[in-house]
């Protein structure tokens, strides 16, 4: 298999990493890394207390496409880790993104998530909420074993924005949203963890600040990039990149950019109908994604991540040549006008 394959069945809409197809395109030692991580996802709930070990298991071992552990390994293996680290920290970063998908559901009402019950829709709130909790002091306890004030500062900052990213998102549900508010917004919320693995990644292989930052750049034009598919994928009629339904950036009121364009361009009575309607019927959902692909607001949203993406593949140029950073240019390019 072809890296650009093995990087499809990464990025696009399947709902855990395929282990088996990724073996034999990924760089030496990158899938046997990530296959570790996996095993001690299971182990994090040994310390829970007992009310939280099921849900915090189910959540950390329910699927997902473990990239941004595999982002912090690639970045990690330009350079040269120590072992031990670099399995806390790969899986340090899942633990807290699955924590973020809790507390995102609890807040969204979220019914499910990659085909299952969601934390909240199984547990309730309070349950959820202290596991969403308990993740981030794990993740954070890993954090403080590898003990590099660097990787703390990465992991805090992208905390940092993902708190505020979802209350922006809250804030704003139904309301106007320009470009620039959208595109801070998702900086925060879902490119700053990929950031923070690329940063953590090159910082744990001993790479030069220049290379460090190089990794900062691509992480969040890649992650600007997923989003902006992510968004696409929510209308086109396919389940998108995040596990949710189609049309639920609709239904729960979240203004997307192919959404701010369509206003601009088309039936915003519509559109914004649906926005404001916090349990739309069917026809009315559907009548308001037909008013957004109406427009040329998919094509100018593929552009705007193909930008995103043509910037990360600048970055990354600065890298070592190597295998991992092959890897990268694949997951990248893949990741907009992927098959999903």
């Amino acid at each position: 298999m072809s890296q650009a394959e093995s990087s499809r069945s990464i990025v696009g809409s399947g709902g855990t990493t395929q282990a088996s197809r990724l073996h034999s395109a990924l760089p030496e030692g990158a899938f046997e890394t990530i296959d570790e991580v996996e095993g001690l996802l299971a182990g994090v709930v040994g310390n829970a207390p007992a009310d939280l070990v099921e849900p915090a298991l189910e959540a950390l071992t329910s699927g997902g496409k473990r990239l941004r552990p595999l982002l912090l390994v690639l970045s990690a293996q330009m350079g040269e880790p120590g072992r031990e680290d670099l399995l806390g920290a790969a899986t340090a970063i899942e633990v807290l993104h699955t924590a973020t998908l809790i507390h995102d559901d609890i807040v969204d009402r979220a019914e499910s998530r990659r085909g299952a019950p969601t934390t909240v829709a199984g547990y309730g709130r309070e349950i959820a909420a202290a596991t969403g909790d308990y993740l981030f002091a794990e993740a954070f306890s890993e954090l403080a074993r590898i003990g590099d004030p660097r990787l703390v500062r990465a992991f805090a900052e992208a905390s940092v924005g993902l708190a505020a990213g979802e209350l922006e998102q809250y804030l704003a549900n139904g309301a106007t949203v320009e470009v620039e508010a959208y595109l801070e917004h998702i900086r925060k919320k879902t490119a700053g963890l990929f950031k923070a693995a690329c940063v953590a990644g090159g910082t744990l292989g001993g790479l030069s600040l220049v290379q460090i930052d190089a990794l900062a750049s691509y992480g969040q034009a890649l992650g600007i990039a997923f989003q902006m598919s992510d968004d696409i994928m929510d209308l086109v009629g396919k389940p998108g990149l995040m596990g949710k339904g189609i049309g639920t950036d609709l239904v729960e009121g979240t203004v997307t950019l192919p959404v701010i364009f369509a206003l601009r361009e088309g039936d915003a009575e519509t559109i914004r109908g649906v926005l404001a309607d916090p349990s739309p019927t069917p026809g009315l959902l559907e009548a308001g994604i037909e008013a957004v692909l109406a427009t040329d607001a998919v094509a100018r949203t593929e552009e705007w991540a193909r930008g995103e993406i043509d910037a990360a593949l600048e970055d990354i140029g600065l890298l070592p040549d190597s295998p991992e950073r092959e890897f990268l240019e694949s997951v990248a390019s893949e990741v907009v006008g992927r098959d999903a």
